[in-house]
C-alpha cells in the first residue's frame, strides 16, 4: 500500500502518467480558482485574492514545466543511459495530483478569516476581524494536510526522478534536491513577472 501511494510509477508512466497528471493540473486550476488556492511555486500553496481563471490553469502548467526543465537536465547529467521524454514528463506531471486535496479541502473548511486575524494583529494589515473555534479547527486541518500533501508531492517526483534516470540514490538524492531547489526559485521569478500588480497572497 506505501509503495503505491508513494511510489506507483511500477505502474503507471509515460502517455498514462501525463494524461493522468495534465487532468490533475487543469481540474485544480479551476477548484484553485474557486478556492482563492494558488500554486505559486513548485512547492508553494497560498491563498490570495482572486485572479482569471487563466492565472490559476497557469500557474500548474508553469510549475510542472520548471520542474521538467530542471529534473530533465539534471537527468541527462547523472544519468548513463537515456530516458523517455514523455516518462519523465509524464510522472512529474502525475506527481502534483495529491495537491488537487488543497483547494478541495480550501472550499468546505473555515481558514480566511484566520489568516486575516493573524496578518492584523502582528502586521497591521487589513481589519480587525473575530475567529471561531471551528475558524482555528479549520485553519489547523488545512494546515496539516497542506504539509502532508507537499511531502506526499515531493516523494512522488522523487520517485519519478529516480525511476526515469535510474541512477544510485546517492548521486539521485543530490541531483534531485539541486534540481527542485532551482525549479522553485525560476517558478517563483516568473510568478513574481506575471504579477506586476503585486497579488496579494496570505
Amino acid at each position: 500500500m506505501k509503495t503505491n501511494i508513494f511510489n506507483p510509477f511500477t505502474r503507471i508512466a509515460g502517455t498514462k502518467a501525463f494524461l493522468a497528471g495534465f487532468t490533475g493540473i487543469i481540474l485544480g486550476g479551476i477548484l484553485c480558482y474557486l478556492s482563492k488556492t494558488h500554486f505559486d511555486g513548485v512547492i508553494d500553496v497560498h491563498f490570495g485574492n482572486t485572479g482569471t481563471i487563466f492565472l490559476y490553469l497557469a500557474e500548474g502548467l508553469i510549475d510542472v514545466s520548471c520542474a521538467l526543465l530542471f529534473f530533465s537536465f539534471a537527468g541527462l547529467i547523472i544519468s548513463g543511459t537515456r530516458f523517455r521524454f514523455i516518462d519523465i514528463l509524464g510522472t512529474i506531471s502525475f506527481a502534483r495530483l495529491p495537491l488537487i486535496i488543497v483547494p478541495i479541502l480550501a472550499l468546505v473548511l473555515p481558514h480566511e478569516k484566520v489568516i486575516d486575524y493573524f496578518l492584523y494583529t502582528f502586521f497591521n494589515q487589513g481589519e480587525a476581524v473575530s475567529i471561531t473555534t471551528w475558524d482555528i479547527a479549520g485553519f489547523i486541518i488545512l494546515s496539516l494536510v497542506m504539509m502532508f500533501v507537499t511531502i506526499w508531492s515531493i516523494a512522488l517526483m522523487y520517485n519519478a526522478f529516480r525511476i526515469c534516470t535510474n541512477t544510485k540514490v546517492a548521486k539521485t538524492v543530490i541531483a534531485f534536491v539541486i534540481a527542485l531547489i532551482l525549479a522553485e526559485v525560476l517558478s517563483k521569478i516568473i510568478f513574481y513577472i506575471m504579477n506586476p500588480i503585486n497579488i496579494p497572497l496570505k
